[in-house]
């Protein structure tokens, strides 16, 4: 009740403490919109949408830990900010992994009230790739099934060479390769055609920047790279994995594939010393003519 007989001065007083009340209440409300909580995405989503979300808008990932159920996973990470007063800002993403779905929050660091314009660029970008990898997924099933419309149906061979750089890597390894020296390359093939197609994994190079051609490690020879390798400034080991369990986890990864039927779609990994590649060849021997043909990928 309204107590007439108190004083200015105490009415102020007391509305001197409910103001910041609503003022923070009411900072809280944009925010809200922009939360990323219990997505229905699996971890392994969850990581990679994260770190291409940070990767579009120009960050530079310092750290990463990919999230596992019952672990929680982080990525941090910097971009120049444009203007005459450029500063360095640096962002934060924490992934939590339930039964009820996935949540994000990605925030900036050393900022307590300027949160919402890199939240909504966040979350926004962040939704974006979520729709778009939904959409192309359906489409190739679409293009696999035939149902697809004639100007995006494709009855060809396509051969995809993706070098998996940096803390990348840890997308799809629980052993950080790129401080261990290797560079993970993702080879995809899909074969569309009614022709069968033969291939050599070994016989795939990457060149280098002073055009040097680089032949791909044995899983076993990668390993050992990765076993010796230490961090930087500790001295700490690279993995606490022994060689033979390390050399498994690569060679279950591997392209090791000597052809393609028709229809199938493969997908492995080839691993190279770590190196500033432009490009990488592949060469394939349609079976029935026995023709070769060649397929450059720049970088």
């Amino acid at each position: 009740m309204w107590n007439s007989e108190r004083s200015p001065r105490s009415i102020l007083r007391q509305l001197g403490w409910v103001m910041p009340v609503l003022y923070l209440a009411a900072c809280t409300t944009p925010l809200q919109q922009f939360e990323l909580r219990d997505r229905p995405l699996s971890c392994e989503d969850a990581n990679q949408v994260s770190y291409k979300t940070l990767r579009a808008m120009g960050f530079t990932l310092t750290a990463f830990e990919p999230a596992k159920p019952g672990k929680p996973g982080v990525l941090k990470g910097f971009r120049q900010r444009s203007g005459p007063d450029a500063e360095r800002q640096n962002v934060t993403v924490d992934i939590e992994c339930a039964p009820t779905g996935v949540s994000v929050d990605a925030h900036e660091d050393y900022a307590l009230l300027d949160q919402i314009e890199f939240k909504r660029g966040f979350y926004h970008s962040f939704t974006n790739i979520v729709s778009m990898t939904a959409a192309d997924e359906a489409m190739e099933e679409r293009i696999d099934a035939g149902t697809a419309p004639p100007s995006q149906q494709r009855n060809d061979l396509q051969v995809l060479v993706e070098p998996i750089r940096g803390h990348e890597a840890k997308l799809y390894f629980d052993i950080d390769l790129a401080a261990g020296g290797i560079l993970p390359l993702r080879l995809t093939m899909n074969n569309r055609t009614a022709n069968r197609y033969r291939l050599n994994p070994d016989e795939i190079r990457l060149t280098r920047k002073d055009r040097k051609r680089v032949s791909s490690l044995t899983p076993a020879q990668a390993a050992a790279r990765v076993v010796a390798a230490r961090l930087p400034g500790g001295g700490e080991p690279v993995t606490n994995a022994s060689l033979d369990a390390v050399t498994k986890r690569l060679r279950d990864e591997l392209f090791a594939a000597a052809a393609v039927e028709p229809g199938e779609n493969l997908s492995g990994y080839l691993y190279f010393p770590l190196g500033d590649y432009q490009r990488a060849r592949v060469v394939v021997i349609e079976d029935r003519s026995g023709e070769s043909e060649g397929f450059m990928v720049e970088f």
